[in-house]
């Protein structure tokens, strides 16, 4: 139990670290205006259309740097807790999951990116629970 709880903490870390490092490339791709300030409600409108002129290859990038994020993450919460690999990286993605809708009704994204999010997470999570049980087990401690 302190296993899984530990590999959750430690997968939760992996994921906000990986996304908040691979965000750094469509920050770059498509630059936030130096004088808006996203936080600023007074910003607002000028935020709404600056994600209104993002390319979807930027769209993109940001989306899966999201969904990469969160099945590093899982993987690592996976190996961590040996007797509930599937429970812990599940709670990993959920929190992804979470984390994203909150993303979602906090500015607007497109349609395609949201329905991606959708269909990507329960992917990753699968292929996550693939290679857990391909790998080798051992019986040491």
């Amino acid at each position: 139990m302190v296993r899984t709880i530990i590999g959750v903490v430690v997968g939760a870390v992996c994921l906000g670290g990986i996304v908040a490092l691979l965000q750094q490339v469509p920050s770059a791709m498509h630059p936030l205006p130096p004088e808006l300030n996203p936080l600023d409600p007074a910003d607002a409108a000028g935020f709404a259309e600056y994600l209104a002129g993002m390319p979807a290859g930027v769209w993109l990038v940001a989306m899966l740097s999201e969904v990469l994020g969160a099945a590093i993450g899982a993987l690592m919460a996976g190996v961590i807790a040996r007797d509930a690999p599937r429970g812990a990286s599940g709670g990993v993605v959920a929190l992804a999951v979470l984390a994203s809708a909150a993303n979602w009704t906090a500015f607007a994204h497109p349609v395609w990116y949201i329905a991606g999010q959708i269909f990507l997470y329960p992917v990753a999570l699968t292929g996550v629970w693939a290679l857990l049980a391909a790998r080798p087990r051992s019986g040491t401690g």
